[in-house]
């Protein structure tokens, strides 16, 4: 079992070089050179985004769903930078169907999920993001303290005498 996953790992290695072999053939060496660079950044930009989607998980912001979310997106941002890190055509074809959410979800069979939610509500939000519906009976409890500015005013310090 071994042997063979260690075998379609070489397999898929070999097959990405070629790729890129043929990308540069079609394109020329430099500008196929400025594709592996350029999609290099791009995977590490991407880690570090799913890195810093990771840590702002305990926001104060963050409501559950948005928490889930970023949990079920975060290893699929980790993969999609791998795969644009490794020098290749075929590599960063995949990468980039991993990363868009609606060619992902059609890919791996799951029902996409609708990006707004309508509520019955008569203000001017008609719409709000994602699958959690504010209502407006909320009450958020807090103090409010009002704070007297500490420098005056340029109009009331100027006058002419």
């Amino acid at each position: 079992m071994l042997r063979m996953s260690v075998g379609w790992v070489l397999f898929v290695f070999i097959a990405d070089l070629f790729s890129l072999f043929l990308l540069a053939d079609a394109i020329g060496a430099w500008w196929s050179l400025a594709w592996v660079l350029g999609a290099m950044a791009l995977g590490v930009w991407v880690i570090l985004d799913a890195g810093d989607t990771l840590k702002s998980l305990g926001g104060v912001f963050a409501n559950t769903t948005q928490r889930i979310e970023a949990i079920k997106e975060t290893p699929w941002l980790l993969l999609v930078g791998i795969l644009l890190f490794i020098p290749g055509a075929l590599s960063d074809v995949v990468a980039v169907f991993l990363w868009l959410p609606v060619l992902r979800q059609k890919l791996l069979g799951v029902s996409p999920k609708p990006l707004f939610d309508r509520h019955a509500s008569n203000t001017h939000d008609d719409f709000t993001f994602g699958r959690d519906v504010q209502h407006k009976d909320k009450i958020i409890e807090g103090e409010w303290v009002e704070k007297t500015p500490t420098h005056k005013d340029a109009s009331t310090s100027s006058k002419e005498v």
